[in-house]
């Protein structure tokens, strides 16, 4: 039984450690904003377990339809894409995947304004 119990208690941890490097969404202030409004640092709003500020996210896209409200010192929403990031220009164009990274904190980008 104890052979079970450890099967049991390596699946949970394993699942754990899963969903905690699977990056989906965060809310995030606005610390700095692009003088066009297309990019911004963005400060992730849950703090760490420890009670400490997670990393910023620098550089992140900010959609079109958010650039009319966005401001810094805004709570905003950020999403991580399936898929690496780095290889798209901004256009409509298909574009290569630079690596095999899925759900990571550097694909970023901003959907909604909530302040």
């Amino acid at each position: 039984m104890p052979t079970r119990n450890n099967d049991t208690i390596f699946v949970k941890e394993l699942i754990s450690n899963i969903n905690a490097n699977l990056h989906v969404a965060q809310l995030a202030r606005v610390v700095f904003l692009s003088e066009n409004k297309s990019r911004a640092n963005v400060q992730p709003l849950a703090l760490n377990y420890s009670g400490s500020k997670r990393a910023l996210l620098m550089n992140v896209p900010v959609g079109k339809a958010s650039q009319q409200f966005i401001r810094v010192g805004s709570v905003v929403s950020v999403l991580f894409l399936d898929r690496a990031l780095a290889n798209w220009d901004g256009s409509n164009q298909d574009f290569t995947l630079s690596s095999k990274r899925m759900h990571d904190l550097n694909d970023a980008i901003i959907t909604e304004v909530f302040t």
